[in-house]
């Protein structure tokens, strides 16, 4: 399914309406999902780990090494209590997973990627730093284009700005250029 299987970076933006977006050991795009979700609505949905499994043996077969770099994500203050619990189950359940399949996990802060992939963009609301993510994420993966003009997909930009900030920040900590 891709042409270099040395290394994977999987990016995640958690939550009921995140995304995963893996890229190659060169930052190439290889695939993407939404979150995969069980249960009627989202507010009683919950995120489908076998589904998610399904998905990657598709995606990583044969196995490959992986890197799960999921953003470092908090509950809002405005958030009531039953939504930042759901928000923490639906996190909780993607690290879960990493970490049952025994990959290795890191975690990406939105400033982080934000400072290197939206330089120059407009930032003013969390609506201007989504839609400046997805035209980002659009340009630099075309595959991915279709699904951001979708709104509610626009966790899969996040994910992939997240997949590509761990790799470059992995290769410039281990002094090999990008």
């Amino acid at each position: 399914m891709y042409s270099d299987s040395t290394h994977l970076w999987i990016g995640v933006d958690p939550g009921k309406t995140g995304g995963i977006v893996v890229l190659d050991s060169h930052g190439g795009y290889v695939a993407h999902t939404t979150i995969p979700l069980i249960g009627i609505g989202t507010k009683r949905a919950r995120v489908n780990c076998r589904a998610l499994k399904d998905w990657w043996f598709t995606v990583n077969w044969p196995p490959a090494k992986a890197t799960w770099a999921i953003e470092r994500v908090s509950s809002a203050p405005t958030d009531g209590v039953v939504s930042a619990f759901s928000f923490g189950k639906a996190t909780g359940a993607v690290y879960a997973f990493a970490e049952t399949m025994g990959f290795s996990i890191t975690e990406i802060s939105p400033k982080d990627w934000q400072r290197v992939y939206l330089r120059g963009q407009r930032k003013n609301t969390r609506a201007d730093i989504k839609a400046s993510a997805a035209l980002v994420a659009a340009d630099r993966w075309p595959q991915l284009s279709r699904d951001l003009q979708v709104k509610k997909n626009w966790g899969l930009a996040d994910a992939a700005l997240v997949a590509a900030t761990a790799r470059v920040t992995e290769l410039a900590t281990d002094n090999r250029q990008p």
